[in-house]
């Protein structure tokens, strides 16, 4: 069983670095330890931290061994979101008969509806004010790998910090789908797959599309009829613009497409791909300098280290660059 949050005793070696961010970062949930230790024993505490929505979620088992026919117990807190309380043993939901919530914030706990001898398990779930929780508490690496056989690996490392300390606070630690960023570089791909008669045609409609002067524009649209008529063989007619061409390159770069050239193996799931800033200076769209990928993996007590990859398909995503130029006729 966990020490209640009052007794604990910091090892030497974390003592100093631990001590003043989890005291600061766990304040609600030691308040509400040693509110409740004054009526009820307290049978287990652990805490859940749901990483992408920034909260923490406290569950302490406690047992009425007094028979408390009367009082409460209130919980000041702006930061509580979400509270509720049911027995084991019998299972029953007893929220609704024992909880209420002042106007000015926090819960409040009525004993009325306790029985004595009963274990209950109170789940409360309030917001995380430190903006740099997760640094503070969980070692983060990401390491990439010199491409081999038309693939890049990703190296991801997480680690909890302070084990011995939270082994010492809880009867379990858990980190519910902690972020991992990994910058994928595109760019590199992409120039290489992008022929030179794009690009001055690029040039020549970004140039135009910015011009202001009349008979600059107009030398500029002769220019790119010029280009235009070049990549068709001489032909207008059925001709596809470079603006057609773009948005087909950015139809790539939607997470469900660029999902399929993306592997996450061992302790991390994908999640979600993000597009990173443009490569190309352009007043439209081009391609993105890299994607975010976002992967998640979860942390505990029992498994504080997680260990995985990413892998990028860069031959596969290059030759599907390729295949949109070849359908526009651009070589």
């Amino acid at each position: 069983m966990a020490e209640p949050l009052g007794s604990i005793i910091l090892s030497e070696g974390s003592k100093e670095i631990a001590k003043p961010i989890l005291r600061k970062l766990l304040d609600n949930g030691s308040k509400i330890i040693s509110a409740l230790k004054s009526d009820f024993l307290i049978q287990g505490q652990e805490v859940t931290f749901l990483c992408p929505d920034n909260m923490q979620k406290w569950g302490v088992v406690f047992l009425n061994k007094k028979g408390l026919l009367s009082g409460k117990k209130t919980f000041p807190s702006s930061l509580i979101k979400k509270v509720s309380v049911e027995s084991i043993t019998p299972y029953k939901n007893v929220t609704s008969e024992c909880v209420s919530f002042p106007p000015e914030g926090g819960f409040e706990l009525s004993y009325k509806h306790l029985n004595p001898n009963v274990p209950y398990l109170l789940n409360v779930e309030s917001e995380i004010a430190e903006p740099r929780f997760m640094e503070n508490i969980v070692y983060r690496k990401v390491q990439d790998d010199t491409p081999a056989l038309g693939k890049k690996k990703y190296w991801m490392q997480a680690q909890l910090k302070f084990l011995d300390v939270f082994e010492k606070m809880f009867s379990d630690v858990r980190l519910e789908n902690l972020d991992f960023d990994v910058k994928v570089s595109t760019h590199e791909d992409i120039n290489t797959s992008v022929p030179g008669a794009f690009r001055r045609e690029l040039d020549v409609v970004v140039e135009w599309m910015k011009e202001t002067n009349p008979e600059r524009k107009s030398f500029l649209n002769r220019e790119h009829l010029r280009l235009l008529r070049a990549r068709r063989g001489g032909k207008l007619k059925h001709k596809q613009t470079i603006l057609s061409l773009i948005q087909d390159l950015q139809d790539v770069f939607l997470p469900m497409t660029f999902r399929t050239f993306l592997s996450v193996q061992k302790d991390f799931y994908y999640h979600d791909s993000i597009r990173g800033i443009d490569y190309y200076t352009a007043p439209f769209p081009t391609w993105p300098k890299f994607m975010m990928v976002v992967t998640r993996t979860d942390l505990n007590l029992r498994k504080p280290a997680a260990n995985g990859f990413l892998e990028f398909n860069q031959q596969g995503f290059k030759s599907k660059i390729s295949d949109i130029f070849m359908k526009f006729g651009v070589k």
